[in-house]
């Protein structure tokens, strides 16, 4: 099966998007979300990455046939992948946060901190299986939701009924989230992040995307991605003005639009597109996704120091992404290593 290159060079800088994510500041000076600034629109400009691989998650699942039977393998077969690269995640930074637990503390204080993080609900079920004890986990699980109901649905040919559950658990996120402050929502302490309730219609999209005729041209989706994310921040902002929302939104109703137009581009596979030094790197984008927050930690003391040189926030992110490239590299030449990183 031919890669569409653009589709890997969309996929490196998703991942770098998603680092300069994780590694923005939320507090003192040039903080994402306090205020109409350079770091709230950069904040909001990456917000295309999740739901991008999302998209390119199901394009390519749904690239492999359309036989029902066939259909439900194959979902079972990538939740299956998905769920060992989560598991064997999960694991390794449990070991290196109680490593550095123990290091720094002594054993009494680290299984003290466990046993207080347990009762605090900071190592609760949800944190456990669906979010995995760091930021970013939680994209693993439910991505693997998102296969099985689409495959589940797929293989009893309930497309529509796929598309329209999709939307309503979109619909219930927001309500939950976003708009939990707006007359249409409601607060809930369950973080609807997780689980299906984002990632399902992203997927669909994918899926669908594969019954359309994509223009090869970058241009058409480049023009309505920028359009949709102005809607994403004026959304964000008009929420945080109006109802006093948060901010900084992981997902709004407009992020749906800004996602799919990145997935235009992404899958075009225009000639400018064709990066060949970042496609090359396509394939080992899970790994980078999944080990990158190890370096953001081990590099937050420098962050604490340097944080105030503005060259500083583009070297974290160039930091964190060698880390973890690096790293990838490596369990990639191991053979059980390779299972956790493509």
């Amino acid at each position: 099966m031919d890669r569409i290159r653009s589709a890997d060079t969309f996929r490196v800088l998703a991942i770098v998007a998603v680092i300069a994510l994780h590694t923005a500041r939320h507090d003192g000076e040039r903080a994402v979300g306090h205020g109409w600034d350079l770091p709230t629109l950069l904040d909001g400009a990456e917000r295309f990455a999740v739901p991008l691989f999302f998209i390119l998650s199901g394009y390519f699942w749904a690239r492999g046939g359309a036989g029902p039977h066939a259909r439900w393998l194959r979902a079972v077969r990538l939740c299956r992948r998905v769920l060992t690269v989560y598991a064997g995640w999960v694991l390794v930074y449990a070991a290196v946060g109680a490593i550095g637990a123990i290091w720094n503390a002594g054993t009494p204080a680290a299984l003290h901190e466990l046993a207080a993080a347990w009762r605090g609900h900071r190592m609760g079920v949800q944190r456990v299986l669906l979010e995995g004890l760091t930021p970013h986990l939680w994209y693993l699980p439910a991505l693997a939701c998102a296969v099985l109901i689409s495959g589940a649905l797929l293989a009893r040919r309930q497309r529509a009924l796929l598309i329209a559950l999709a939307i309503v658990l979109f619909a219930f996120g927001l309500a939950g989230k976003a708009y939990a402050l707006t007359p249409l929502g409601w607060p809930t302490r369950f973080n609807l992040r997780d689980g299906p309730f984002f990632g399902l219609l992203f997927f669909v999209t994918g899926i669908e995307l594969r019954r359309w005729r994509l223009p090869a041209a970058a241009w058409p989706g480049l023009l309505v991605a920028l359009a949709g994310c102005a809607l994403q921040l004026l959304e964000v902002r008009w929420l945080h003005l109006r109802f006093g929302a948060a901010p900084v939104q992981d997902f709004v109703a407009s992020t749906w639009l800004y996602g799919l137009c990145a997935g235009l581009m992404a899958l075009s596979d225009a000639p400018a597109l064709r990066l060949p030094a970042l496609a090359a790197l396509g394939p080992l984008v899970l790994g980078i996704y999944a080990s990158h927050y190890l370096f953001v930690d081990w590099l937050r003391p420098l962050d604490e120091r340097w944080r105030a040189w503005p060259a500083w926030d583009v070297l974290y992110v160039a930091l964190v992404f060698a880390g973890a490239l690096a790293l990838t590299r490596l369990l990639a030449r191991w053979r059980p290593g390779r299972r956790l990183v493509m």
